[in-house]
Formats: C-alpha cells, structure tokens, sequence
C-alpha cells in the first residue's frame, strides 16, 4: 500500500465526516513522508511536529478563518526553506506534505460548516502525524 500523488482527502471526509477513508490514506500517506527513499529524503519529525504544533495550537483557541487561511503561507516558507537549505530531493516530501495540506485547507474553508470541517481536518492531520512516527526510522 503506497501513496499515489494525484491522491487527496476527499471533500466530504474533510466537511461531513471522517471515515475509514480517511484512516486508509493518513496510513498510506503518513508511511510515504516518513520513508527514506531513493527519490527523496524523509519528512523530518522536527519539520511536521513545527505544523502540527501551529494547528494544534489553532484547535485550542478555536476557529479562526484568518489563522487557519495563514497556514498556507507558513507551509509555503517551509518549502522555501527546505528547496534553499539542501538537495532538491529534501524538498520532494515537504512539497508533497504542502500540496495534500494546502488542499485540506482549501476544502476547510469552502465548507458551509467550517469549524465542523476544521475539526475533521485536526482528525486527519493527527492520523497522518500518526502514521508518520509510526513508520519512522529510529
């Protein structure tokens, strides 16, 4: 079971509710950013921790749409950082995190319920922080 990269949250797992769907593709995605392969170097600990942190942070405040749409620029500066402070390859994975991310975000926000769809967001990002430390390397 591997991530295939035109793959996504679906829209209704983000704005209706979190299935089984979700858990399957946290899974594969979450084992896909912690595995270091010949394409690209794993998603850091240090680099998903920092973002879940920010969104964690979010959930205890409450929703906010000005913070939240802010997660967007903060996961591109990340990218930035990542393409700048190594290979090309060390970026593959944090790119990759940015653009499933940045999509949740953007299903968040066109929902007619966004602090119901905020809530399943958290749901599927701590699955996929989940899955990351579980496949992780030691």
């Amino acid at each position: 079971m591997s991530w295939n990269k035109n793959e996504r949250i679906p829209k209704e797992e983000i704005q209706n509710k979190v299935t089984d769907v979700t858990v399957q593709f946290a899974e594969k995605f979450g084992k896909y950013l912690a595995v270091d392969d010949f394409d690209a170097d794993p998603l850091t600990t240090s680099q998903l921790r920092k973002f879940f942190g920010e969104v964690k942070r979010q959930q205890m405040m409450g929703y906010n749409e000005t913070e939240f749409t802010m997660l967007k620029p903060k996961l591109a500066y990340a990218v930035g950082r990542a393409k700048q402070n190594g290979r090309k390859n060390k970026a593959q994975k944090i790119e990759d995190f940015f653009i499933v991310i940045t999509d949740a975000i953007d299903k968040v926000l066109s929902s007619p319920d966004r602090a119901k769809a905020f809530k399943n967001f958290i749901t599927a990002f701590e699955a996929i922080v989940a899955y990351h430390k579980a496949a992780e390397k030691k």
